[in-house]
């Protein structure tokens, strides 16, 4: 009889704490998780950017970017190398964990010999004639802007994933970023976004994200090909990826101004 009851009573503390545990996380976990994902302590690559405008012409660019986290925080500077006409452009970004810190952007023009420092309310600029923005280029979303909601799930690619919704948190926030909505696409198996879809400040479609091509690169999932495509203008963006290498031990002074100036040299 004993038996019998501890039995009973376990498979009712089961039944109790079961739909805890299989609980769905909210939007803002998932989004959490995204920003907590592993991506090494620094990461050097090198990228090509194909710009295409509606009637199919392109334009190629030749960039190498650099990445180092300094705690929660990140520094990445992108260093323009072809064509001739747009090389040592350069951008340089910190990416301020703590929410009321505002990141820092700044924009080295050689043409000019000019640093421009990238306002709050400029993160909504787009980048060099891309489809990305200032703050696309920081790839993933400053929670605190926005409201996180989860939509629900979704397969995209095959692949089983979050669909999460963010809206600004202020009319201000939507000002500066251009958007009025997001909607982003989150793997389970490996919370990495896979799609991403835009609305602008009017509430209209606008654009899309979506990663072509991912995979694992010293055991840390690594994009290999981006599409933005605006459906607005018919002109879409591809960055593609190649000789990513992490935890090379980038040196501090990679990421400052002057180096932005200086421009890169192999």
């Amino acid at each position: 009889m004993k038996t019998v009851i501890t039995i009973t009573l376990a498979l009712t503390a089961w039944l109790v704490t079961a739909p805890l545990a299989q609980a769905e996380p909210t939007g803002l976990e998932i989004m959490q998780a995204v920003d907590n994902r592993e991506d090494g302590d620094d990461l050097k690559q090198t990228m090509t950017q194909t710009l295409i405008d509606r009637n199919g012409n392109e334009r190629v660019r030749h960039m190498v970017s650099f990445r180092k986290d300094y705690g929660k925080d990140k520094k990445m500077i992108t260093f323009f190398t072809e064509p001739s006409n747009i090389r040592d452009t350069a951008l340089l970004t910190f990416d301020y964990d703590d929410p009321d810190k505002d990141d820092d952007q700044w924009l080295y023009l050689p043409a000019l010999k000019k640093v421009r420092r990238i306002s709050a309310a400029d993160r909504g600029d787009y980048f060099m004639g891309t489809d990305f923005t200032f703050e696309d280029m920081k790839q993933t979303p400053e929670l605190d802007d926005y409201h996180w909601k989860l939509l629900g799930s979704e397969t995209i690619a095959g692949q089983d994933c979050w669909k999460v919704e963010g809206t600004p948190v202020s009319d201000e926030v939507m000002q500066d970023l251009g958007y009025s909505r997001m909607v982003q696409y989150v793997r389970k198996d490996n919370d990495f976004t896979v799609r991403v879809d835009y609305w602008d400040r009017a509430g209209r479609e606008l654009k899309h994200l979506k990663i072509e091509k991912l995979e694992k690169i010293q055991g840390i999932w690594s994009p290999l090909k981006i599409v933005m495509t605006n459906v607005q203008t018919n002109h879409r963006t591809v960055l593609e990826f190649a000789d990513q290498q992490y935890n090379t031990g980038l040196k501090d002074r990679l990421f400052t101004q002057r180096m932005l100036k200086r421009g890169y040299r192999e």
